[in-house]
């Protein structure tokens, strides 16, 4: 059946072990029966029965126990026939066994136990006395020997997970469920019956090999066509979907080596599983490659050249340079060129820029873009992605990807889209790969046969278990021609084994894992401690095993592992301890040695730093790349970041003395930020996080810290509409205040509180509030203050009490502080508050009627918002744009005025942003009306009323039933009752508010319909 195992002496580490117990029946009678020397003989043929059949299924004899033996299978070398070769020799045993001269009439019977699973395996102690071997430390050899005790005679039960593995080559029956000592719960047994004629199992999750396309000559054609429709200037998106190792890359392989000959243009972009968390990763890599980037360059050096790169493809702009240096981790430059962007209009530049080189590189060629792994995209990347896509309908572009099947298409099959999803091969095709791999030469006709059933038509299965046979004959010198020899059942199992075959190289190839699926030569080297001339060639021995591979993603000399699971397979067959150290290694190497590195991607450190266990040292690097990703607009990877760092700080092993008291309130707020930034500020989590927030909140003892934490709830939630829990935040921050007197709490507190009374209505509040917030802040000179928000409180506080003295009837001390609000921006030179004071200033020419004036500072909003990515203000400007429009008799209402503000309406809603919604609803339904557009006029004014009634910014209420009254009255006539309801309604809550502007307005409204209803009815 195979060679015997040699047990050799290595370190613990955890494998997968298929444990047998076998144990004779009725032993004690035969003691009883016998005299000792008989038995003693009767003994020694049992263990040599035992011996040879299971060294002859590549099993190991662990331990001889009187009259029963231990054996392991998958034991210190690892197989994919473990679990197989074990059930076998159980029947061979059984067989063996009965066939035993027996002293008495009756033949021996045994029981035999079998279970698979995870063990740590310890090392072996003296390879000359196996039955004093390393023990197998798990559940795994327990259950086997329960199931041992279980069976009856002559039986074999088996676990569900060996009955799982085997069930195809055995004929099992289920016992059912069985309670079994030691065991909490039921297990499932199986009994082993006989073997069947089948020796195939189905097999998942491949990638692919470098052998020739074999099998997928209609998948070629079709990718082949394609790129012909994408040539002649119709762009097309495929997208090559099917489980791991299927063939999806080496078809993409065959496709570019096929274009070798045409005049093309080529790129191609790897997504890594380490990498889905950096943005933009498999671009950056594209930028440090093409800029031809040295080892130990300056910052200086690399950014002539990235500009040098830039310029080829018609990138000149000082912005697109310094994004894209940001984005690859490159310090220094002209960073005035991103002063006053936004986040989010940087992250636009960079989309922008990078889509605009790839086109520029294109040319108008015909050109294959090649996106490796959807599956592992981080959502930037994704983006641009999508982009692209849009971009190539008209262009000679082929956009060709690969993913498992768990990445879900966002783009739909059509006329420029395909989607192929690959099956399995034939056995002519399975049988074909083996032979291009010289398997003819080397293995018989049965085993090559066994090979191709096991593999089930997966190309790379069928490739890694020929390369392992091959391998153990060039180790063994025989490839045990019976069918014993390790053939994988998955591709870890294979791996496992070819790993068990490395030497000394393997603790390389582990080392490599932990750092990850790609790694840097200089990286590994720094992190080993073999010399130069071991590690070179213990690297030559990985790749030539074709374990690495070299990769061209990384700048310098790099690898990856061929196979993702290859990577797995080396991590985890080491002890956590062990991986612990060495994660903890590079993470230590990282810090001293690769500043460049971590600056750019500071979430490589947090992994390693996590993963070792360090999450004191992790918490802060995870921070790093939250705030990276979030001053990048990348908000998704930010909540990533923010939630790990969160979960670490929560961890029960962290100890979080030497942490900031106040972090996890930190975390929480730039956790809520990023869901609002990804989803929208009304999304329910962003909620449960600031009440949670709150709670803590209340518990710090921090003034400082909690002034910042509760200024910031209280900011999400005036945006969110919860104006009784921001009046509450505020008045807390208030009573801080108070109780320390710093002149940065009163400003901020006095505005929160003033912003949220003049929004709910109550208008001398909000006036004493506003006035003391803008007095604090002249006395302390307000201008040279670091504020906890980004907002500055005195441009807050001048807009919202210029809003409040609208409302009140002063409409010079409206101009003077508006006045004053522009001249204080323009002091700032900050671009946010100029369109924030700008904002507010639209709004108040809407109220007042100059509509004109309205036109001319809404096209400035839109101006300085398309400039500096101000997304939020844009979207409102373009409402009142519309307003503006049709009520100067510039635009017809239900015409482009409607639709520049209902695309405004959009992006709002779009974006998040729930603040004064009621009240611009109902400028849009007063679009509709004056266009003649009845219902849609009602439902809107109708959803406008609902919208300030669940916001509670009482403040616009009378004018939403003001503009409901004259919807009313378009459409059904001035003399309907309902009119001076609405109109009756709106005056009782501006004079509850104190808002004599609004009565005086609302009183001459009352006139104005009772004088056409008095001379309609003369008529």
């Amino acid at each position: 059946m195979g060679t015997s195992v040699k047990p050799v002496k290595r370190p613990p580490e955890l494998r997968q072990v298929t444990v047998l117990f076998c144990d004779l029946v009725n032993s004690t009678t035969l003691a009883e029966q016998l005299d000792p020397e008989e038995l003693m003989e009767l003994v020694e043929s049992y263990y040599a029965i035992c011996d040879d059949i299971v060294s002859s299924h590549s099993g190991y004899m662990a331990q001889y126990l009187g009259d029963g033996i231990l054996a392991y299978f998958g034991y210190p070398d690892a197989s994919e026939e473990a679990a197989p070769n074990a059930v076998r020799a159980g029947l061979r045993l059984r067989e063996a066994i009965r066939r035993l001269p027996s002293p008495t009439c009756d033949p021996l019977r045994c029981r035999i136990g079998i279970a698979t699973g995870s063990v740590v395996a310890t090392s072996i102690r003296d390879i000359e006395t196996p039955h004093k071997a390393g023990l197998m430390m798990g559940k795994t050899p327990n259950l086997a020997a329960r199931l041992q005790s279980e069976a009856g005679p002559n039986q074999i039960l088996v676990s569900e997970s060996t009955h799982r593995i085997t069930r195809e080559l055995f004929h099992h029956q289920s016992l059912g469920s069985k309670e079994l000592k030691g065991f909490n719960q039921a297990m499932q047994v199986y009994a082993v019956l006989e073997e069947t004629d089948v020796s195939c199992r189905s097999q998942a999750r491949w990638k692919t090999s470098d052998l020739p396309l074999i099998g997928r000559q209609q998948e070629m054609e079709l990718l082949r066509k394609t790129w012909q429709t994408a040539s002649a200037g119709q762009g097309q998106l495929v997208l090559l979907q099917g489980e791991a190792g299927i063939g999806k890359s080496h078809l993409v392989g065959e496709l570019k080596r096929s274009l070798l000959d045409q005049g093309h243009r080529q790129m191609s972009w790897y997504c890594g599983p380490n990498t889905r968390e950096s943005t933009l990763h498999p671009i950056a890599e594209q930028i440090n490659k093409a800029a031809g980037f040295e080892k130990g360059e300056p910052d200086e050096s690399r950014h002539e050249k990235l500009a040098r790169m830039m310029e080829r493809y018609g990138a000149t702009e000082a912005s697109g340079l310094e994004v894209l240096a940001d984005l690859i981790g490159l310090r220094g430059g002209d960073r005035s060129a991103l002063d006053g962007l936004t986040p989010e209009k940087k992250r636009q530049i960079r989309l922008d820029t990078l889509l605009a080189m790839i086109q520029a590189w294109s040319d108008g060629q015909p050109s294959l873009i090649v996106v490796e792994d959807l599956h592992w995209i981080d959502p930037t990347t994704l983006e641009l992605l999508d982009r692209l896509i849009t971009a190539a309908h008209r262009q000679p572009l082929m956009v060709l990807a690969t993913a498992r099947p768990e990445f879900k298409p966002p783009w739909p099959s059509g006329d420029s889209g395909v989607h192929l999803n690959l099956k399995r091969l034939d056995r002519a095709a399975s049988e074909l790969i083996c032979s291009c791999l010289n398997a003819d030469e080397a293995l018989s006709p049965q085993l090559t046969r066994r090979i191709v059933e096991r593999c089930d038509g997966i190309p790379l299965f069928v490739e890694e278990t020929t390369k392992s046979m091959l391998e153990q004959l060039r180790a063994n010198g025989s490839s045990g021609g019976d069918g014993t020899d390790p053939i994988p059942e998955t591709l870890q199992d294979s791996l496992a084994a070819r790993l068990d075959r490395l030497g000394p190289a393997r603790r390389l190839a582990s080392i490599a894992a932990v750092i990850g699926r790609s790694f840097t030569y200089e990286l590994l080297e720094a992190v080993s401690s073999e010399p130069e001339a071991v590690l070179r060639e213990q690297m030559d021995d990985l790749l030539i095993s074709g374990l690495l591979q070299f990769s061209d993603q990384t700048a310098g000399e790099a690898y990856e592992f061929k196979h993702a699971l290859i990577r797995d397979t080396a991590y985890e067959t080491m002890l956590k301890r062990e991986r612990q150290t060495l994660h903890e290694q590079i993470a230590t190497t990282l810090s001293a040695q690769f500043h460049e590195l971590i600056d750019a991607e500071p979430q490589l450190l947090a992994h390693h730093f996590t993963r070792a266990g360090s999450f004191e040292q992790a918490i802060p690097h995870w921070i790093s790349a939250g705030r990276r990703s979030a001053e990048m607009a990348s908000h998704e990877e930010a909540v990533q970041h923010f939630q790990t760092a969160l979960d670490l700080l929560r961890h029960d092993a962290c100890r979080p003395e030497g942490l900031p008291a106040s972090l996890e309130l930190m975390l929480l707020l730039g956790l809520a930020m990023s869901l609002a930034g990804s989803r929208s500020y009304s999304a329910p989590e962003v909620g449960q996080i600031l009440e949670e927030s709150r709670s803590l909140a209340e518990r710090l003892e921090d003034s400082q810290s909690s002034f910042a934490i509760l200024r910031g709830i209280c900011n999400f939630h005036i945006v969110s509409c919860d104006l009784d829990n921001a009046e509450r935040s505020a008045g807390q921050c208030i009573q801080l205040w108070n109780q320390g007197r710093d002149p940065i709490h009163g400003i901020e507190a006095h505005f929160s509180i003033g912003y949220v009374h003049y929004v709910k209505g109550s208008m001398a509040l909000a006036r004493q509030h506003l006035s003391e917030s803008i007095d604090l802040y002249h006395l302390h000179e307000g201008w040279d203050l670091s504020f906890p928000s980004t907002h500055d409180p005195m441009t807050g506080s001048l807009t919202a009490l210029a809003m409040v003295e609208q409302a009140c009837g002063d409409p010079d001390q409206v101009a003077a502080t508006l006045e004053q609000a522009r001249r204080h921006a323009e002091r700032l030179g900050r671009n946010y508050e100029t369109v924030y004071t700008l904002s507010h200033e639209l709004l108040i020419l809407v109220l007042q009627g100059r509509y004109l004036e309205a036109i001319a500072v809404s096209d400035s909003i839109l101006r300085i918002s398309d400039a500096y990515g101000y997304l939020t203000w844009r979207a409102i400007a373009k409402v009142y744009k519309g307003v503006a429009l049709a009520q100067a008799g510039q635009a017809e209402p239900g015409g482009e005025a409607l639709a520049i503000a209902m695309e405004g309406m959009r992006e709002q809603q779009r974006l998040g942003v729930m603040t004064l919604e009621g009240y611009r609803l109902a400028e849009i339904a007063t679009l509709h009306s004056l266009a003649g557009s009845a219902p849609e006029a009602f439902a809107t004014i109708q959803a406008a009323e609902e919208a300030v009634r669940r916001s509670g910014e009482a403040y616009f209420m009378p004018l939403v039933h003001v503009r409901k009254a004259d919807v009313i009255a378009r459409a059904m006539g001035h003399d309907e009752p309902t009119v001076m309801e609405a109109l009756d309604q709106a005056l009782a809550m501006a004079r509850a508010q104190g808002a004599t502007s609004f009565e005086t307005m609302i009183n001459e409204k009352k006139q104005l319909y009772a004088r056409e209803r008095i001379g309609g009815s003369a008529q």
